[in-house]
């Protein structure tokens, strides 16, 4: 039967509800037990025959004679109802065999008793309509298949797909497994705006709106920094921010232009003292979910225990690039992003192209947890200068399973030196690099009125519980990705 004769015949039984005065989509339930409860203490239930009401999808129905099996889920689980028409009787029996479909929520009440199988079964003595579904459940889910169409109806996904659902539960528990951790080390937790007259705190390109009751231009964030540590001038010490970042940047297995960040800063700590702290708050959050500080990625086994190695961007650049960053110019790094097949934008200048070759060769080739310290001065504007080295800054990435899952560094705290670094970023978008930081007064302003010595801290968390969970692409572990509609055409 065709999507729309179907569609057409469950309209066809909402009327006949109608008429019969049965309202197809209540506000209330009486619910009295979920049913992952009511399996928990069943015995004690089925031997007092207490009287249960359990709600659910309809998510299979069988017939025999006079009576009707089915299966009903809830988000806790799933057990088996069983309607006999000499208990309900033969009137209701047949009303509801006649109107109730695969995919309708229902409430059941009744007594729990088990099967000759020794199935867990609810005998219903009565019924009621939750909610009356128009559109039939798929009967083979190719979204399976089509992992464009699973992420465009995550809904549906997320009924037939249980390792879908167990890596989305997952993501809310390490999510507040890091919220806890934080606010048990003494961080304040603070929201700070998403919509920005100026944006900065990363090297990306913005989404531009425009609010019109005060005629004015602002662009969705692409990160919090800026303003987290405009709290440290205001005097809180220890501060975070959980929330959602935008860059109009491309998409792939790590990348989605709306992603949740983690940030963290913290007064009178340095970089060292981050990678300390990064060390034991990972080994907590994954051992409090997973009961190990071992997982598996990718068909690697990955242990967050003890200290990660140290390595300098230099020497892994050299590693595998073959070049010496700090001893190339711009040319030779043009030479070589040419045989690796990088795109070069005319806006690039070594350290862009120095990063784009790192990416390249070196990041992929780290598995275990490592930290990737001491980065060019070009490639970060916001991190103080090392005082050995004042071409290289008191930086970290931590990379693990090939993707940089922290990023974090010193904080720059001399508005003088802020101010020059922000003149070179606008050099760089005058040469039309649209992601360079731009020149915030109002920031080095603040940092005038002075800011203590800080350690900064960003967190992708899709990618980090992408890697916890074993998923090949952050859209696996983001509800719903941005996706291009199917019927863009049609929209011109």
């Amino acid at each position: 039967m065709a999507l729309d004769d179907i569609k057409q015949a469950r309209l066809e039984k909402l009327e006949k509800l109608q008429k019969a005065g049965i309202d197809a989509y209540p506000a209330r339930s009486s619910r009295t037990h979920a049913i992952v409860r009511a399996i928990g203490d069943f015995d004690d239930l089925a031997a007092k025959e207490v009287e249960v009401i359990l709600t659910g999808r309809v998510m299979a129905k069988r017939e025999h004679g006079g009576s009707a099996f089915f299966d009903l889920r809830d988000d806790s689980g799933q057990i088996q109802l069983f309607f006999k028409k000499d208990v309900v009787g033969d009137k209701e029996y047949n009303f509801f065999l006649e109107t109730v479909d695969i995919g309708d929520f229902i409430e059941a009440g009744g007594t729990l008793f088990k099967t000759k199988q020794e199935e867990r079964t609810l005998e219903a003595h009565a019924y009621k309509l939750l909610a009356k579904s128009l559109l039939p459940l798929p009967e083979k889910w190719h979204g399976l298949q089509d992992v464009e169409e699973r992420y465009r109806k995550r809904y549906l996904d997320l009924i037939f797909n249980q390792e879908v659902r167990t890596k989305l539960e997952a993501r809310s528990v390490i999510t507040e497994h890091i919220r806890q951790y934080l606010l048990s080390n003494g961080f304040l937790e603070a929201e700070t705006p998403i919509l920005q007259t100026l944006y900065g705190g990363a090297n990306a390109k913005p989404f531009k709106t425009h609010l019109n009751t005060l005629g004015l231009d602002l662009y969705l964030r692409i990160a919090p920094e800026l303003y987290l540590k405009r709290l440290l001038v205001g005097g809180f010490e220890k501060v975070f921010e959980i929330g959602r970042n935008f860059r109009n940047e491309g998409m792939d297995k790590e990348h989605n232009p709306e992603f949740t960040m983690l940030e963290f800063y913290a007064a009178y700590w340095d970089y060292e003292k981050a990678m300390e702290f990064i060390e034991s708050m990972l080994k907590h959050i994954v051992e409090k979910k997973f009961g190990t500080a071992k997982i598996e990625y990718q068909g690697k086994e990955i242990h967050f225990v003890g200290s990660y190695p140290r390595v300098t961007f230099n020497d892994l650049f050299k590693k595998y690039s073959g070049l010496d960053y700090d001893e190339s110019d711009e040319d030779d790094l043009k030479e070589k992003a040419k045989e690796l097949d990088i795109k070069i934008e005319k806006s690039m200048n070594k350290g862009n192209l120095g990063d784009e070759i790192y990416k390249k060769v070196a990041r992929p080739n780290i598995i275990q947890p490592t930290f990737v310290i001491n980065h060019p001065l070009e490639i970060s504007p916001l991190a103080k200068k090392l005082d050995a080295d004042p071409n290289h800054v008191a930086r970290f990435q931590l990379i693990v399973g090939g993707m940089e899952i922290v990023n974090a560094f010193s904080e720059l705290n001399d508005p003088i030196d802020q101010r020059q670094r922000f003149e070179a970023q606008e050099k760089v978008a005058k040469k039309g690099n649209e992601e360079a930081q731009r020149l915030d007064e109002d920031y080095i302003e603040a940092l005038e009125y002075g800011m203590p010595p800080a350690a900064g801290v960003g967190i992708g968390i899709d990618r980090l519980v992408a890697l916890l969970t074993d998923s090949h692409s952050v859209r696996e572990v983001i509800l719903f990705p941005l996706m291009k509609p199917k019927d863009t055409e049609n929209r011109k």
